[in-house]
């Protein structure tokens, strides 16, 4: 609602009840009129504040609840990406890697492909340390692929520059 029919709606409501006033309690002029503002106010007021505590209870149990999976989402050509972060690195799950390349590569194989940089998670799964994958996807016989240069600048962009930065403000 815009300020010019809030101010008309309150008007016309204090005249409202300036009258309803006037007609239960001849007291005087002024003695209505604040009684008016103040039950105009009260009347407009408070159904606002109660919608307003209301809306930002609402945001609150929003935030608790997507709490774990905000901001962990990733996908890049249609192929979600697990990415997990923990206090020193970020790591992606094998086997979205593998979608996006269109690999087949058995884990050991990758794992030896980035000797030390390689972890299971508590579900079991390969997950290989993001900047390895970047510097492999950088060094690999088909580094100059189209596809292959949009995905390590997007893991560089998306995923390691921004988990550098939240580092660095700890």
């Amino acid at each position: 609602m815009s300020r010019g029919r809030a101010a008309l709606l309150l008007g016309i409501l204090m005249a409202m009840l300036g009258a309803i006033v006037d007609v239960i309690f001849i007291r005087g002029l002024w003695a209505n009129i604040a009684f008016g503002v103040v039950l105009a106010v009260l009347v407009v007021g408070a159904p606002w504040f109660i919608l307003q505590g209301a809306s930002a209870g609402r945001q609150r149990v929003r935030e608790r609840q997507f709490a774990e999976v905000e901001g962990k989402h990733h996908a890049f050509n249609g192929v979600s990406l697990r990415i997990e972060h923990d206090a020193r690195y970020s790591w992606i799950d094998a086997a979205g890697l593998q979608a996006v390349l269109g690999t087949r590569d058995r884990d050991d194989v990758l794992a030896a492909r980035m000797p030390g940089r390689s972890r299971r998670n508590d579900r079991g799964r390969l997950m290989l340390r993001v900047d390895a994958v970047v510097r492999h996807l950088a060094e690999r016989p088909s580094r100059m692929d189209p596809g292959t240069i949009r995905f390590r600048v997007y893991l560089e962009r998306e995923v390691l520059f921004p988990q550098g930065q939240r580092r660095a403000r700890r």
